[in-house]
């Protein structure tokens, strides 16, 4: 059954695992468990939940739509934390501040 989001497009429910959300940049991306393609997820959508992050492996379920480029997170209904891989710690070097390129 689909709905319709405030822009007039259709929604639907998703559920799946994120893939990957770096809160630096503010999106990451999330793989649906019906095998569909990744689904954008940005921090707004997070932030309307209440929610900061969604690390890697949380199962979430989400209403999803189009987006500027694509398919996006319009809502996220929840988020299992339980489900996370641990993130690796993040590597002070020598440099200081952050990393170069």
């Amino acid at each position: 059954m689909s709905e319709h989001n405030m822009d007039g497009g259709p929604t639907s429910e998703t559920r799946g695992k994120v893939k990957w959300f770096n809160p630096e940049k503010g999106f990451g991306f999330v793989s649906p468990a019906d095998g569909s393609p990744d689904v954008f997820l940005h921090v707004s959508a997070l932030k309307q939940a209440g929610l900061q992050d969604a690390p890697e492996g949380s199962t979430i379920v989400c209403e999803v739509g189009p987006g500027r480029k694509g398919v996006q997170v319009l809502r996220v209904l929840t988020l299992d934390t339980t489900t996370a891989v641990e993130r690796p710690p993040r590597r002070s070097g020598p440099r200081g501040g952050g990393d170069r390129y």
